[in-house]
């Protein structure tokens, strides 16, 4: 063998004149190799005026006195003022000037390094499972002030299907606490985990309607709660709350706390003199059930003091008092008025039919012996003055 398997360096023979000549043309390949830097690999012309040292990857159908005898993808070199071609190998890599950088001769072409590497480990190892894994206090990810870029930067986290899974997880000691993402859906889900094994799902919001569940992993409502007793708690630090609690399918309730006055207050927020608030109680269908406003009794009890209701036939037809009412401070019968009480007036020909019902009380304007109250006793109007029916 005359020449280096790889480097095509020519060996120096036992008993050969000149070898300073064939020493030379080893240190001048070498030179051309070893740390090789070329060019250009794009370069379609051989340059008039070359420098000495001068480096190039020829690329196809290069032109030039030398150039277009050389192979495609050989290397060029411009050494002792002349032009040379070297034959590259597998392996061999170059970093290429103009594009600023590496290309690695395949055995046919000069190709860019792969983009990427099967997995990477900063401060640790990585492993099959974490391809990319890092041991650090903290991971920046900046944007793109070189290129420029946009000045944004996005961490994507892609899944193959709607089934898949593309989540973010929190852990102690390897141990799953939270976890954040589309977990077996396209739906966004936040759960958490005492042990790790056991998830509880706090937080889901629907990908079509952007509907917010608290609790449970559908949401048909905007915001939609569920949860143990109280379900839904508002409250303002060091003062009152509202707890809305669902206790069954057949009783929910809001419960105002407060250390003074429990408010519960609804204001109209466009304040043009017209717009008018409501409070509403109604069934989804006609039944004879009412729709009632009813208030307790003040002292932790659930005995009734008052009922407002209302049916599915009539408007509000039925005012029950479970107790005294009066404008004084202690009533002391069903009905204590504390100021005059007026009754509706009445023409003796107008008035209602004592028939209706006993103890009916009205103010007759034109009875013949001057205005008078009068009462039905069933079946005819007295003066309450002496019990004479009205004339």
């Amino acid at each position: 063998m005359q020449t280096s398997p790889r480097l095509g360096l020519a060996y120096i023979q036992p008993q050969q004149a000149q070898k300073h000549v064939t020493a030379n043309e080893s240190f001048r390949r070498l030179d051309a190799l070893v740390q090789l830097s070329v060019k250009s690999a794009t370069a379609p012309a051989q340059p008039a005026a070359p420098d000495e040292g001068d480096v190039y990857i020829l690329p196809a159908a290069s032109s030039g006195a030398d150039w277009s005898l050389f192979p495609a993808g050989s290397i060029a070199a411009f050494q002792d003022g002349a032009w040379s071609a070297i034959a590259p190998r597998a392996g061999f890599s170059a970093f290429v000037e103009d594009e600023g950088a590496l290309r690695v001769f395949d055995g046919t072409l000069w190709n860019a390094p792969a983009g990427g590497a099967a997995s990477f480990g900063v401060n640790t190892t990585a492993d099959t499972t974490n391809r990319l894994a890092v041991k650090s206090d903290a991971v920046l990810f900046h944007h793109d002030d070189v290129t420029p870029g946009g000045g944004g930067v996005q961490v994507k986290i892609d899944k193959a299907g709607p089934a898949g899974t593309a989540s973010l997880l929190w852990q102690t000691a390897a141990s799953t606490r939270a976890e954040l993402g589309l977990v077996g859906s396209d739906d966004l889900v936040v759960k958490v985990s005492a042990d790790g094994a056991a998830f509880k799902t706090a937080l889901y919001i629907d990908k079509a309607t952007a509907n917010v569940g608290v609790g449970r992993t559908s949401a048909a409502f905007a915001l939609d709660v569920q949860g143990n007793d109280p379900g839904l708690r508002l409250s303002e630090s060091g003062a009152a709350d509202l707890v809305v609690q669902y206790l069954n399918s057949l009783q929910s309730k809001i419960i105002h706390r407060a250390p003074g006055q429990a408010l519960l207050d609804i204001s109209v927020a466009v304040e043009d003199g017209v717009s008018s608030a409501k409070v509403r109680m109604f069934r989804d269908t006609a039944t004879t059930g009412l729709a009632s406003l009813d208030i307790h009794q003040a002292n932790n009890s659930s005995a009734l003091n008052h009922q407002f209701s209302a049916n599915a036939a009539t408007f509000i037809d039925r005012l029950a008092l479970k107790t005294k009412v009066g404008g004084t401070a202690a009533p002391v019968c069903a009905l204590d008025v504390e100021g005059p009480v007026k009754v509706k007036g009445y023409a003796k020909a107008a008035l209602p039919a004592a028939s209706a019902g006993a103890g009916q009380i009205a103010f007759v304007s034109d009875e013949a012996g001057g205005p008078v109250l009068a009462f039905s006793d069933g079946s005819t109007w007295r003066r309450v003055t002496d019990r004479a029916v009205v004339s």
